[in-house]
């Protein structure tokens, strides 16, 4: 269940998302050029340990995964010197997107959209949006995540086993890695959008009717990248502009630069798929309504066919004692051949008239 902050003051962390973790588990990443140090944490167990690698030459990659121990995520906050109100926007899931050019740090909220996984680490295809919270400082980078998926595999790999430009440069070459994976997950998640939206296309092509729910459903998922994807553009306007030149140094800054070409990229993927999904449910629509019309135009031609039948059928019935042909045995076959030949002859002048 949800915890709202309705009519609470502020600076009340309280977390308001989905993934109530039972330990909040912290990845710790120390590196530099030649040597890479890894440890995990279950709580905040190790500040002796954090403040000593704060306080290193080493570069430092701090990964919270779970926001629902609040007393934790406080405790982690006050030793990095967050305030209480970057703490507060930490746990609230609800938090737009923005960035902050604190004088200690530069504090971003972004969305992380990703495709879930199942207990064996097969894609699910379920598509997550998960509130992520990046605090850079001069030498450490801190990630704040609300659960353990997420699509900083390759990071992690390059930390591990490579000897690269992410181990060689500073704390803001990995703030960059970190919101190109983002946004590079992005366009896989549209790709994906893309091909579902061709198939559909295809269907109605083939005069294929769709199932409603399943066109609604992408849609909602397309509004809800356009949502994550939206405030990326001007997020990163700010952060190739000037005042973060304390953070984030020039050489970074071109890697961002052509990280914004990927954003607009992403944004006008986004603007286009909606457009297809509007036009691919008027296409539904239209052949729905299509369909419509020409099973009511085949009903009403049968309609207009028996009409004179059926007068014919009343007329002949009627009970009275002297009536033309009564007692004449070609009666019914005359009739017959009648009603056939109304029926012939009124099928020719619908063919005709192009009615069907």
């Amino acid at each position: 269940m949800k915890r709202t902050k309705l009519n609470l003051p502020p600076e009340s962390v309280i977390y308001t998302g989905d993934y109530p973790n039972n330990m909040t588990q912290i990845q710790v990443f120390a590196y530099d050029s030649e040597h890479m140090a890894y440890d995990e944490f279950t709580d905040i167990d190790f500040e002796s340990e954090l403040a000593e690698l704060l306080d290193s030459d080493k570069n430092i990659w701090i990964n919270v995964i779970g926001l629902n121990q609040v007393e934790t995520i406080i405790s982690l906050g006050e030793l990095l010197g967050l305030s209480p109100l970057a703490i507060e926007d930490i746990v609230h899931v609800a938090q737009r997107s923005k960035i902050e050019i604190n004088a200690p740090y530069l504090f971003t909220i972004l969305k992380m959209v990703y495709r879930s996984k199942d207990r064996l680490g097969n894609f699910a295809g379920e598509i997550v949006h998960e509130h992520l919270s990046i605090v850079l400082t001069d030498r450490a980078v801190i990630t704040f995540q609300e659960k353990d998926d997420d699509v900083f595999d390759f990071i992690r790999q390059r930390l591990k086993q490579g000897n690269g430009r992410l181990k060689s440069s500073g704390a803001d070459y990995l703030y960059y890695a970190i919101i190109d994976a983002l946004v590079d997950h992005q366009l896989e998640i549209l790709t994906g959008m893309g091909d579902l939206i061709d198939a559909y296309d295809q269907n109605i092509l083939e005069d294929e009717k769709l199932e409603l729910d399943q066109l609604f459903k992408l849609r909602k998922q397309i509004l809800l990248m356009r949502a994550s994807v939206m405030p990326f553009k001007d997020i990163l306007i700010e952060l190739n502009g000037q005042q973060t030149n304390e953070w984030i140094s020039s050489e970074v800054k071109v890697f961002l630069k052509d990280v914004s070409d990927h954003v607009n990229h992403v944004n006008d993927l986004v603007a286009l798929y909606r457009e297809m999904v509007n036009n691919i449910y008027e296409m539904n629509m239209m052949n729905t309504s299509n369909q419509l019309n020409q099973v009511m135009s085949i009903l009403t031609i049968f309609s207009a066919i028996f009409i004179p039948l059926n007068f014919m059928t009343g007329f002949f019935g009627m009970n009275f004692k002297y009536f033309p042909g009564l007692e004449s045995t070609l009666g019914i076959p005359v009739f017959l051949a009648t009603a056939f030949l109304i029926f012939v002859g009124m099928i020719l002048f619908f063919k005709k008239k192009k009615w069907f």
